[in-house]
């Protein structure tokens, strides 16, 4: 569940908040039974209409977000198409494709967790391989080994995938983005291979076995992929390798960091053993790739652009929060149910000391999946001149929504995600833009080489 939380912990942790149930991103459902009883018709039917009416009730800008007209048009039409009843994996299938008209890449209605926790743990492997998306197109991101003695075989990083178990790969981006929050459809289409194992069996059922038909250099070829097999990536980087440092010529360094969603104590050690290295490698250009980094915790955008300035800076400059019976705070002090609150944020975070913090030139890598924490800190390191943003304009927008309610449908008890709060940007542009970079360069999937470290190091020289 690491890729989601990294999207979701963001909105639940920025600017604080108690651990209550409606901050609780996969509480284990009260009666497991659900898992396998069919909802009635007429139940399922007042699910539709409390995942609308409960993302209208938290939503700080419903009527700037969401769809209205399409939304109530799909409503009509779900509902005209589910006449049985059906278990939480089939209602799933119908109800989830309201979440991209809210376009809102924190507000959505998450797949069922728990039948897929408890079909990967009776031994059904979910999809083995990290892909990328690309205008539509899937591509392997990562070299992978068959480790079988017997059975040997390599996949070549950057391969498209034409299917998979027959289904055509432009097919399961377009129809998974309909299940996924998003500002924009590139968002979208980016966060469903962002989250591939989980929409590929959410929407279209496939866990164990995979038959792949793969293209690479003009060559297309087939592959089965089992649950009894393993597959080995041909990097060193490992997926869950959040953060790491690569010195890659003398004077250049690469720190990747993949999520924000990790203790903020352990990540604040290992930055400062890494920002130590670059003072004593006496490194004066330093990349810090966000491209895959889907959010987290804030703690954890600060402590690092800490090193980055020179000078007090701020993560945002305005906040505005729509409550709710739940975020109204003990007794109902903040306001009433629906109340929009204004707040300027004046809260300053202090630079390192000069001994500690980098002083050199820096680059930050984003991308189409940058969201949430690392919009952030994107739009901190370029709002208060840290660095130089290098690559695509991010999916979401630099003014995004955060500190997400959760809630779960009466009946069904599936579980959606709802943003509460709106932020407003360090340098308090209100425009409704994506965050672009600097120096925008466009990636080339197919070759499998990285255009916009490339550039970066043409830049350097």
């Amino acid at each position: 569940m690491n890729t989601l939380k990294a999207i979701l912990l963001f909105t639940v942790l920025f600017l604080g908040g108690c651990a209550q149930s409606h901050l609780d991103i996969f509480p284990e459902l009260e009666d497991p039974s659900l898992m396998d009883r069919k909802t009635s018709v007429a139940e399922l039917h007042q699910d539709i209409d409390a995942y609308v009416a409960g993302v209208r009730a938290r939503h700080p800008d419903f009527d700037g977000y969401a769809d209205e007209q399409a939304l109530q048009q799909r409503v009509a039409e779900l509902k005209q198409q589910i006449d049985q009843p059906m278990t939480r994996v089939e209602f799933f299938r119908y109800v989830g494709q309201l979440s991209h008209l809210f376009n809102d890449g924190h507000s959505f209605l998450l797949w069922p967790y728990q039948e897929y926790t408890a079909a990967v743990a009776a031994g059904q492997q979910p999809f083995p391989f990290a892909v990328k998306e690309q205008e539509g197109a899937l591509y392997l991101a990562r070299g992978y080994d068959r480790v079988a003695a017997n059975n040997a075989q390599s996949l070549s990083a950057g391969s498209q995938i034409v299917s998979i178990n027959g289904v055509a790969a432009e097919h399961i981006i377009e129809q998974g983005q309909l299940y996924v929050g998003g500002e924009t459809q590139r968002l979208r289409d980016a966060f469903v291979a962002e989250r591939f194992p989980y929409m590929l069996w959410a929407v279209f059922g496939m866990l164990g076995e995979f038959e792949l038909v793969l293209k690479h250099e003009a060559q297309t070829y087939s592959v089965t992929v089992t649950s009894d097999e393993q597959w080995q990536s041909q990097t060193a980087q490992a997926a869950n390798e959040d953060l790491e440092l690569q010195l890659l010529e003398p004077n250049l360094a690469y720190l990747r960091v993949g999520s924000f969603d990790v203790d903020p104590d352990q990540f604040a050690d290992e930055v400062a053993t890494h920002f130590a290295t670059l003072k004593e490698q006496n490194v004066q250009h330093l990349i810090i790739d966000i491209r895959d980094n889907t959010g987290g915790n804030t703690d954890t955008a600060t402590e690092l652009a800490s090193y980055l300035a020179d000078a007090p800076f701020k993560l945002v400059s305005h906040v505005t929060e729509r409550l709710n019976e739940d975020n109204r705070g003990w007794f109902g002090y903040k306001g009433s149910v629906g109340d929009m609150i204004h707040t300027p944020w004046t809260d300053e975070v202090s630079p390192k000391s000069e001994a500690k913090r980098f002083a050199g030139d820096v680059y930050v890598l984003v991308g189409p999946v940058t969201y949430s924490a690392a919009i952030v800190f994107a739009t901190t390191v370029q709002d208060n001149q840290m660095g130089t943003l290098v690559g695509e304009p991010t999916g979401g927008y630099a003014n995004q929504t955060a500190q997400g309610n959760l809630f779960n449908l009466p009946h069904s008890q599936l579980r959606a995600y709802v943003a509460t709060r709106l932020l407003v940007r360090p340098n308090g542009a209100s425009e409704v833009t994506p965050v672009m970079p600097n120096v925008r360069v466009q990636p080339d999937m197919a070759s499998g080489s990285d255009t916009a470290l490339t550039k970066i190091k043409e830049l350097v020289q």
